[in-house]
């Protein structure tokens, strides 16, 4: 089963609610098992009205940053409220949806690998351009000390081998 199936399922039935899974090397207080409580959010996106309109990279933040701040009061409750050590936002939930290639170019954000680069967002502001969605998602799991599962647009360059 695809994670994307996993997750869309998971949103489905969920709703900020505490769930315990499995997760080696770390014990719950009060469990035999290892474990971790996890959070799935779903909630009704703030939409572009035209997504098929082209924004400038000015606009799409506003925009997104309507959303995060959303999520950024979501995150905080799954943590204090909840004892959510993870939690999952929804696919699309940053931007919204039904954009086209050209319409979507203002939301992008280039991710770099972390395989190949040692980066923390939060930490390191300074380091990439265009990294604001990136920056604030990395402060977000940083402030509340929790990690997250969001699903942001990204741009790649493209390496000619």
């Amino acid at each position: 089963m695809s994670l994307r199936v996993l997750l869309a399922v998971g949103v489905a039935v969920l709703y900020l609610s505490p769930v315990t899974l499995t997760r080696a090397g770390d014990r719950t207080e009060g469990t035999s098992c290892p474990s971790y409580v996890a959070t799935v959010y779903e909630h009704q996106v703030i939409l572009n009205p035209e997504p098929h309109v082209p924004l400038s990279r000015a606009a799409a933040l506003e925009h997104m940053m309507r959303n995060l701040k959303v999520y950024e009061e979501q995150a905080a409750r799954a943590a204090e409220h909840l004892g959510a050590q993870i939690i999952v936002f929804p696919e699309d939930g940053i931007h919204g949806f039904n954009f086209s290639r050209l319409s979507i170019s203002g939301y992008l954000e280039t991710i770099p690998d972390p395989l190949t680069e040692d980066w923390n967002p939060c930490t390191q502001p300074d380091r990439h351009n265009q990294t604001e969605v990136l920056q604030s998602l990395s402060c977000m799991a940083r402030r509340h000390h929790l990690y997250l599962v969001a699903n942001m647009p990204d741009l790649q360059p493209f390496i000619q081998k």
